[in-house]
């Protein structure tokens, strides 16, 4: 079985700029409309459908930002997109048993299956970020610094999903069940990696509170991914003497470091997967652990200008979502031979 490697660095794809044609100028486009109060509103002008294009530009460049920032939670969690989705949505917790056809003999019952331990519920959020275009833009003809203000919104929006999806398996305080430590038994180094990732899916799938049968995803550091790739390979190695299906049961592998971003003077952070640090996610009750419920994926709303601050004008772009995660019962947290 061919195992996928998954990173930013590996999916991340750099799009050219949109640019305008040759002697444009954002001026001849917009125009003021003096109000009877004072104030000042501003339009788009020119050809019928300049408006249509120049919002068609504005998602183009947002969507190019998001290619910049991959998302990758993608193979860990149960995806729901459907605009109909409540506000507040329990996530029925069956336990690892499941269903079981049992047959029903003459004068026998059907037994009914029942939801056990909790029901978690799942609210859905709303994360946004507002683009205002100035006076100064559109006087000095600032097409350029317009598409990289955009790109970057994209790029900020698609980091904000990673952490909110990553975020909950990274934070979690694990139990000592759901903790491997370094196993130092091999004779190299990729030997000791191999047997801790075979005593991690051994400690998985002996948990009798929360068993792991797997298959899984291994959530590392991108910094890891050669030795995992070592440890992995099917291919006969010299000087590793080690061989079982261990590798055969993940499915998996995502290199995960976090993302800095800045608005104005303040910089934000995501934590990414320490160094020192795997996560092997159990991927068979999926649908139960890691729910991801979309609402509205990203969209925009245009605003009104502020003519006081010589805006003119304002779009605010949003996404409505809710996370359900349960490491405690998926995840067993992996501390690397070193």
């Amino acid at each position: 079985m061919t195992i996928k490697f998954l990173s930013q660095a590996l999916l991340r794809k750099d799009l050219p700029f949109s640019k305008a044609a040759e002697g444009f100028d954002l001026r001849n486009h917009v125009q003021e409309i003096r109000q009877p109060n004072g104030q000042a509103i501003y339009e788009f002008i020119g050809s019928d459908n300049f408006g249509a294009e120049w919002y068609e530009r504005t998602r183009f460049e947002v969507d190019a930002g998001r290619l910049r920032v991959p998302t990758l939670y993608e193979p860990i969690y149960d995806i729901v997109v459907d605009a109909n989705l409540p506000e507040t949505l329990n996530i029925k917790n069956f336990g690892p048993g499941g269903f079981v056809f049992e047959e029903v003999f003459e004068g026998g019952e059907v037994k009914f299956a029942s939801v056990t331990s909790s029901e978690a519920s799942v609210r859905q959020r709303q994360f946004g970020v507002g683009l205002e275009y100035s006076k100064k833009l559109v006087m000095f003809n600032q097409l350029w610094q317009i598409a990289r203000m955009e790109r970057n919104a994209g790029e900020a929006h698609n980091a904000l999903l990673n952490h909110l999806h990553f975020y909950p398996i990274l934070n979690y305080t694990y139990p000592a069940s759901n903790q491997t430590g370094p196993n130092p038994a091999g004779e190299t180094l990729v030997e000791d990696w191999f047997l801790t990732i075979e005593d991690a899916i051994v400690a998985s799938m002996n948990d009798t509170t929360n068993p792991r049968p797997g298959p899984y995803a291994l959530l590392i550091h991108p910094a890891r991914t050669f030795m995992v790739e070592r440890m992995l390979s099917r291919v006969p190695q010299q000087g590793f003497r080690l061989d079982s299906s261990a590798a055969n049961s993940i499915q998996t592998v995502i290199g995960y470091n976090g993302w800095t971003g800045t608005r104005g003077r303040k910089a934000t952070t995501y934590p990414g997967v320490p160094f020192e640090k795997g996560y092997l996610i159990n991927l068979s009750f999926r649908d139960e652990d890691f729910v991801s419920l979309v609402k509205q994926p990203l969209d925009s709303v245009t605003g009104n200008p502020d003519v006081s601050r010589f805006i003119l004008e304002q779009i605010v772009w949003d996404v409505w979502l809710g996370i359900f995660s349960n490491p405690g019962r998926a995840v067993q947290e992996i501390v690397w031979p070193t």
